[in-house]
Formats: C-alpha cells, sequence, structure tokens
C-alpha cells in the first residue's frame, strides 16, 4: 500500500525540536506555516503504477563502465582529463585523517567548526582521475580512501543536534541523515557502482562493507524516520537541505538497493517529501535564501528531477511546469553583472552558480538564455580552472557536458527590471542587456525568512556592476550563526543594513515582523518601489508608519525616501547607509563616496539630516573575500528634528 502522509508524521519532543532548531545550517525559524501545499510529483504517477515505472537494475545509469575506455576517451575533452588527473595526482599524496574527538568537541565548546570534508574531497579528485585514465594507478588509493571512509564517522560536527546524545561527540549507534551524511553516502554508491568488479579483484570485503555503510548511515535511516525537519512531514518549512538530501538518497537507494519493493517505497517516500519542497516556494520561483544557496536548492531540485525522470522512464517530469521554469530564471533575474548577484538573506555578493547546472536548467525548460549564462558564468569566471563543480554525479554531470557548455554562444541576460511578486524582491537597472549605469534592488518580506537577516525593506546599489551601497552578507559559519545568538551578529542587524534605526531600535526576527502596502511601478525613464517597514519594528520603537521608498530614475541618480509617523519621538532616529566605498565628508558636509565605478555625490538636506562616518573593521576571512577589503563604512545620518513626523530624500549621482 501507498505511504499515507499521517503514517510519515512522527512525534517530536520538545527537547528535540530545540535541538534541530538550534543546529548550524539549520534556520532556527523552521518551524513556519504559509505554504501553498503542492503535489507536483505525487500527480505524475500513482504508487501502483510506480512498481512497472522503476528502472530496476541500474538500467538508467547513463554515465559509461569504467571498462568502457573507448567512451571515455570520447566524451572526456582532452583538458579537463588533464585537469582532473592533476587533481588526483595531488591527492595520491593526501592523508587520511580522522576528524578527532576534540574537532568534535569544538563546536560545542567554542561554535568552531573544524570537522571538513578534505577525506572527501581527495576521494573524489582519485575516483574521477581512474575513471577518466582508466590505468589502476589510483585504484590502491581509492581503496584506501573507501575503506577509511567506511572506518570512520561520516557526520559533521555542526549537524549533531539531530542525535539524542548532547557530548558534542558522533554516536555510531544512531546514525543520521545531514548534508555531509548524504553527500558522502551517495559518492560512496558511486563508486561502488562503478568499480565493484576491480575490488572484487582485491577483495569482495570491499563491496560488501561499501554496501553496508551506505545502508546503515543512509538508507537505511531513511526508512526509519520521518521526523526530520528538511522531510518536510511534520509540516516544518524545508529549505536547500531538502532537494539536497533527497538527491543523494536516491542515488544511493537505486544504486546499492535490491529490493525492488524497498526501492518503490523509497522512490515514492522521496517524492512526497521533495513535493513539500515546492510547496514551500512562492510561484514567482525566488530563492529567499539567497543565490548563494541556489545551486543547493534550486539547483539539487533539478538533479532531484532529472534523475527522478531518468529512473520512472520519463513518467514522473514536471520540467514544464511554471513554477520550475521561474525556480531556475531566478538566478539570472538577480545577476548584477560579473559574478556579483543580489545578495539578500545568508548570500555572499560573489556567487558562482555551478555551470553545469545552469546549462542542464536552460536544456531541460528550454532556455537559450540560460545555456548562454552558463558558458559566460564557466568563462568568465574560470570554473572549469580546477576541475568539474559539485559532488560526484554532478561532477559527473558537468564533465560530460564540458564540450557543450564552452561551446555555447556565452551571455548574460540581464534582466532590465522584474518584480518577485510573492517574495517581495525588486530588481532594475538602467538599461537592459547592459551591466553599465545602475543597478539596484530592494526587499520586503518578512523577518523569519529562511537565512533571514533583521532586513525588511532594505536595498542595495551598484554601478557598472561594482558595489556602492551593500549588504554585508555573512561571515564564517560558526554555531552562534544559527542559534540563540544569531542577531547579536552585526551582520544579521538592521542597523548594518541600508535601514533606519527608529527611536533607538532596530528590527526585531519573527514572521510576524513584516512589510506591508507594498508598490511597484516601472516605466521607460523610472522604476520604484515603496514600502511600509513599520511592522517589522517591535512596540519599542513607538513607529505608526514608515514610508521607505527607492527609485531608480534611469541613466540620471538613484533615491532613498522617508517618510514616517511616530506615536512618541524619544530617541535620535538614524539613517544608515552601507558602503564598500571610501567615503569622505569635507568642511561644508558635502558627502562623496569613491570606488573602482567612480565618484559618487550623495546628496541630502543638511537642515534635516546630519551625517556620522563609522568605520567597521573587518577580521573574518569570508567577508574581507567578499568585498576585497578590510573595512567597510556606515554612514549614520541622525534625523535632527524631534517631531514624530517628517521625511527627508537621499540621492546618488555619479560625479
Amino acid at each position: 500500500m501507498p505511504l499515507k502522509r499521517k503514517t510519515l508524521i512522527h512525534t517530536t519532543n520538545a527537547k528535540t525540536k530545540s535541538l534541530i532548531t538550534h543546529c548550524l545550517l539549520v534556520t532556527p525559524f523552521c518551524y513556519s506555516a504559509g505554504t501553498t501545499e503542492r503535489h507536483l510529483l505525487e500527480q505524475c504517477i500513482s504508487y501502483e503504477d510506480l512498481r512497472t515505472a522503476i528502472r530496476y537494475g541500474q538500467s538508467w545509469v547513463d554515465y559509461p563502465g569504467y571498462a568502457d575506455r573507448k567512451a571515455w576517451e570520447e566524451r572526456v575533452a582532452p583538458e579537463m582529463k588533464e585537469i582532473i588527473i592533476r587533481n588526483g595526482e595531488k591527492a595520491l599524496t593526501h592523508i587520511w585523517k580522522p576528524d578527532l574527538a576534540s574537532d568534535y568537541l569544538a563546536f560545542k565548546r567554542t561554535g568552531e567548526i573544524r570537522t571538513g570534508r578534505a577525506n572527501h574531497r581527495a576521494l573524489q579528485a582519485l575516483t574521477l582521475a581512474e575513471l577518466v585514465e582508466g590505468k589502476g594507478r589510483f585504484m590502491d588509493a581509492i581503496i584506501d580512501g573507501t575503506w577509511f571512509l567506511c572506518e570512520t564517522s561520516w557526520i559533521h560536527s555542526a549537524h549533531l543536534g539531530f542525535q539524542k546524545d548532547h557530548s558534542g561527540l558522533p554516536d555510531r549507534n544512531e546514525p543520521t541523515i545531514e548534508l555531509v551524511v548524504a553527500d558522502i553516502g551517495a559518492q560512496m554508491a558511486w563508486i561502488y557502482y562503478f568499480l565493484k568488479d576491480e575490488f572484487d579483484k582485491v577483495s569482495p570485503l570491499i563491496n560488501q562493507r561499501i554496501v553496508e555503510e551506505v545502508t546503515k548511515n543512509l538508507i537505511t535511516p531513511y526508512f526509519a524516520r520521518d521526523d526530520y525537519w528538511w522531510m518536510g512531514f511534520g509540516g516544518q518549512q524545508v529549505n536547500n537541505w531538502n532537494p539536497w538530501i533527497n538527491y543523494n538518497v536516491l542515488q544511493a537507494l537505486m544504486l546499492v538497493e535490491t529490493d525492488t519493493e524497498r526501492i518503490r517505497r523509497g522512490v515514492w517516500k522521496l517524492m512526497k517529501s521533495t513535493d513539500f519542497f515546492f510547496s514551500m516556494y512562492h510561484e514567482d520561483g525566488a530563492c529567499d535564501e539567497g543565490p548563494t544557496y541556489w545551486s543547493g536548492a534550486s539547483g539539487y531540485a533539478l538533479k532531484f528531477l532529472d534523475l527522478l525522470a531518468k529512473v520512472t522512464g520519463n513518467k514522473v517530469n514536471i520540467f514544464d511546469s511554471p513554477l520550475l521554469r521561474n525556480m531556475a530564471q531566478y538566478i539570472y533575474r538577480v545577476h548584477i553583472g560579473g559574478n556579483y548577484f543580489v545578495n539578500f538573506a545568508d548570500s555572499s555578493p560573489k556567487v558562482n552558480p555551478s555551470p553545469g547546472i545552469l546549462y542542464q536548467y536552460g536544456k531541460l525548460i528550454g532556455d537559450p538564455a540560460m545555456m548562454e549564462f552558463a558558458s559566460f558564468m564557466a568563462q568568465q569566471n574560470q570554473s572549469f580552472k580546477n576541475g568539474v563543480n559539485g559532488y560526484f554525479a554532478s561532477a559527473l554531470d558537468e564533465l560530460f557536458m564540458y564540450k557543450d557548455i564552452i561551446g555555447q554562444q556565452q551571455g548574460e541576460p540581464l534582466t532590465g527590471a522584474y518584480w518577485f511578486k510573492d517574495t517581495q524582491i525588486c530588481v532594475a537597472r538602467d538599461a537592459e542587456g547592459t551591466s553599465d549605469g545602475f543597478f539596484f534592488a530592494a526587499k520586503g518580506g518578512h523577518n523569519k525568512e529562511s537565512h533571514n537577516h533583521n532586513d525588511v525593506g532594505s536595498c542595495i546599489l551598484y554601478y557598472d556592476a561594482r558595489p556602492i551601497l551593500i549588504d554585508a552578507g555573512v561571515g564564517t559559519y560558526t554555531r552562534q550563526t544559527f542559534g540563540p545568538e544569531r542577531y547579536t551578529i552585526w551582520t544579521m542587524q538592521s542597523e548594518y543594513h541600508n535601514l533606519p534605526l527608529i527611536n533607538g531600535t532596530a528590527q526585531k526576527d519573527g514572521k510576524e515582523f513584516a512589510a506591508r502596502n507594498q508598490q511597484y511601478k516601472a516605466t521607460a525613464q523610472t522604476i520604484s518601489y515603496q514600502v511600509d517597514i513599520a511592522g517589522a519594528y517591535s512596540q519599542e520603537a513607538n513607529v505608526k508608519s514608515w514610508i521607505r521608498g527607492y527609485t531608480l530614475h534611469r541613466k540620471k541618480d538613484f533615491t532613498i525616501t522617508d517618510k514616517w509617523e511616530l506615536s512618541a519621538c524619544l530617541k535620535p532616529n538614524v539613517l544608515n547607509l552601507m558602503t564598500c566605498c571610501e567615503v569622505e565628508i569635507d568642511n561644508h558636509k558635502n558627502i562623496i563616496l569613491t570606488d573602482e565605478a567612480g565618484k559618487f555625490r550623495l546628496e541630502y538636506n543638511k537642515k534635516i539630516l546630519s551625517p556620522e562616518i563609522k568605520t567597521i573593521k573587518l577580521t573574518d576571512p569570508k567577508l574581507i573575500h567578499s568585498w576585497n577589503k578590510e573595512k567597510l563604512t556606515r554612514i549614520c545620518f541622525t534625523i535632527l528634528s524631534q517631531q514624530t513626523t517628517g521625511e527627508s530624500k537621499l540621492t546618488i549621482k555619479r560625479l
């Protein structure tokens, strides 16, 4: 019988929920409703028909076998083969070092993350090198790495919150599925598929051990539990974890499991779980986690769907869905130019989306612009200079698409203006098809979005694809990033975004702290976005309404307007602007911003506003890399009037 939704919901006690909520990379706001229930996958086929649709016995695999040397020679570009073999040769010197107890305990003690993917990546490099070369010289190192991973824990220190033990050490008696476990499990399943005959020449124990560990660590726990928040069966808000893990489980299940009925049950459960991911998305397709997470969210949803279509003989195929098309095109609609993207939430400003995923998505939804964008990203950012992107199957896909991606005409779609009306993000530039001139983005939304910053109503501004007003982004992840201390981190606070501090009060986190009364207007000359952000502040702000407005006068200037009504004016109100530019204020309080894009004058009414410059020294390597600077600047305009109503205007013009 098909699995019913009610049977897939296990109760979870309050203590377990608390642990899950505070787990790193698990957003502390995952118990949110407001979804649009969709059954895109379940509507394609019945549970009964799934029995005959599934292509059992790995008949769905379209990669050449290890022994098919002719196919590997023909399908792999010589220059890519050279890179992959070179990476494999480097990995031959890898020292297989386990994560120590102190490495795991560091996360609980200080919040530091010491466990990583070095062993996982080395094994991938070795395996890919052996597959493309086929001479056997990497085989012993692959066996070493495979056996090593079979002997050690796969779970990431930041994800131990799923387990009952609270000591900070992994409990091997409680196999737990999270991102790293899923990635390694799928990788091990593929190594088994490609090299099992070679392993048997050494010892049948190698294959037996791989199957045992993949089953124990990934497949069996997936059947045994359905209270993981990322599965969605308990009504929780899911994010990139859902398609990421489900994609890996589907690979492992189809490669390792031999019981056909168990495979059918697993595929059905995976379909139902991934439907929850699609239910979390608005029709506009925007990834509220930001462009950095697009490859792992929408991108891995694509990978899952493509694999699902293969294993079901194309009986389950939803690539003609408008939602899927919008999810795909989101990534180039928020593209600013070069490798800069609109970086709301925990996204970095510089993003390198997988060329393979971009190209494959474009091909599957019939979008030539996306395929051209894949080629642009591959060559503009030299994405292939160090090899292929992603973990195992994604890397293989990109390897075999390499010739098509490089041979494709390059292009940047560079959308002129777009309004994600459901997710409430506005983007616009001076002219469609070029990154020259101004580009701005602004957002409404609420403060319980996935990977949320308290940033309702904030904006960013670029010129010639260079940053002027910025969202600082997010620093190196620690336990604090996703725990109760998240909003003590300055990058998560509204006063370190392009937003006002009202009566000394910053925005609050929570879905109830949201935008209201939004207006978006677009003409050939101007793009404007207006939103009341008062609802994003607590009662202590004493704010009735605060209308924040952004207007791009194309090829002229960019303005920020504020109009407020307070119930009381108890403390000074401050308008904050964040910039990576050099900032000068002369004796007449004129403000000049200078960066690679040129010089800009920031105009304001000196009778209403009084500016102060505050330097933020960067010490986090991730933030330093994001901005190529060791400091950012916050311009704080104190509103001189103590009246409860008023309005102001800031204008940025290029000199």
